[in-house]
């Protein structure tokens, strides 16, 4: 697997993906997969009420979102995690690169999770008079299971047995991301050149495990969609298979970005109990998407305003996934305090999403603030201290 390629030229230009930095285009698909998760958890958690159209959204297929957010991960992070320790054979200095990932990952991450884990144990107590927020042993359950990062085992041991999760559960996705940070390292230092062999086994198991809720909650075919083509992107070939054609025509970038997220949505629609392949699929849509955006070129979405705004978004998508599914509760609670008969009708509506849709702005942005960002620097410094540390033991 050859990484020290030097980007090849596509009609006389040098495409972004094989730079560092970051990629607008990507920003703007995780934008689509944050905003596909939130219409997915608005029946049952915001919409409490029965409506004639809860039902269809209950099955609309938007959790594929996460799949998206998947690809996109296993992009990025293997196209900075492999360069590293492509070629790296001693293990103390494989230790060393990837403890340096995990600390700045931790630091990135953990934080923020903790805190919308712990935030919940309160509101249960204090603010559940409609039973919004379940119990406190579920919550309390859903909370060590996030903090160990092994909530999307907790739910397939939970399903179906009474008591719920309480408003962790998106915790699930989390964790699996969480799985494959750790796993990753090794199977770059383990595996070697046979690494796209790996991730294009597990890409070709989503289309044959039952997707049931064992593999529902342990799908990867995404993320290594993503991986294989982080893998592939150091290569000249894949400078010269750029869509190019996009390049020229509006209509076509709107088919590509609209057309994906339909197809995902499509897939996601079946039947996922008794269709035994819709997460082969899902995961080929969302890596076709993440190659697009990968080149950073326009091929997706034009430099502009519109593209400022989703890129503004997609850097809080972390807090915006986190503090949903508390402020949805939060609103269902505040509306039965009100009004315990009669569910929001008319205007009420309107008002009713509209204050939700804020209230997940400021907390997201609060988080992203005060939180997240500021801790995430702290990590890179720290990371940046103990990689210090280590190249001056071992001189």
């Amino acid at each position: 697997m050859n990484i020290d390629v030097k980007p090849s030229a596509v009609d006389g230009k040098s495409w972004s993906h094989l730079e560092p930095g970051r990629n607008g285009e990507l920003e703007v698909l995780r934008t689509i997969a944050i905003l596909m998760v939130l219409l997915q958890h608005l029946p049952m958690n915001l919409m409490f009420w029965p409506t004639p159209v809860t039902e269809p959204m209950v099955n609309l297929g938007t959790w594929c979102g996460v799949d998206l957010f998947f690809a996109v991960s296993g992009f990025v992070i293997a196209r900075s995690l492999i360069p590293q320790l492509q070629g790296v054979r001693d293990v103390r200095r494989f230790a060393h690169i990837t403890v340096t990932f995990w600390i700045r990952r931790a630091w990135r991450l953990w934080p923020s999770a903790w805190l919308w884990l712990a935030l919940p144990l309160v509101l249960c107590l204090t603010f559940n008079n409609s039973h919004a927020y379940g119990s406190f042993v579920a919550n309390w359950c859903m909370a060590m299971a996030g903090i160990a990062n092994v909530a999307n085992f907790y739910l397939i041991y939970h399903y179906g047995q009474p008591g719920g999760v309480g408003t962790a559960f998106a915790q699930w996705s989390l964790s699996l991301e969480e799985q494959f940070y750790f796993a990753l390292p090794f199977a770059i230092f383990v595996f070697r050149r046979y690494l796209p062999a790996l991730m294009g086994f597990l890409l070709f198991l989503a289309f044959y495990l039952v997707p049931f809720v064992f593999a529902n909650n342990t799908r990867s075919g995404a993320i290594a969609a993503g991986v294989l083509l982080a893998i592939a992107s150091r290569h000249r070939l894949y400078a010269d298979c750029a869509p190019v054609f996009l390049n020229g025509s509006r209509l076509a970038r709107i088919c590509v970005v609209f057309g994906g997220v339909a197809l995902l949505v499509s897939f996601g629609d079946w039947d996922w109990r008794i269709v035994s392949f819709i997460h082969g699929p899902i995961a080929i849509i969302s890596g076709l998407m993440v190659w697009v955006a990968s080149y950073n070129a326009g091929f997706l979405w034009r430099p502009g305003r519109s593209r400022q705004v989703m890129e503004i978004v997609a850097a809080r998508t972390y807090s915006i996934y986190l503090v949903h599914i508390p402020v949805y509760a939060g609103m269902h609670e505040a509306w039965y305090r009100m009004d315990k008969t009669h569910p929001p009708a008319g205007l009420q509506i309107a008002a009713y999403f509209a204050i939700a849709a804020l209230l997940i702005a400021l907390f997201a942005e609060l988080n992203h603030r005060l939180l997240e960002r500021p801790l995430r620097e702290h990590g890179k410094r720290v990371a940046q201290r103990y990689a210090l540390r280590m190249r001056e033991a071992s001189v």
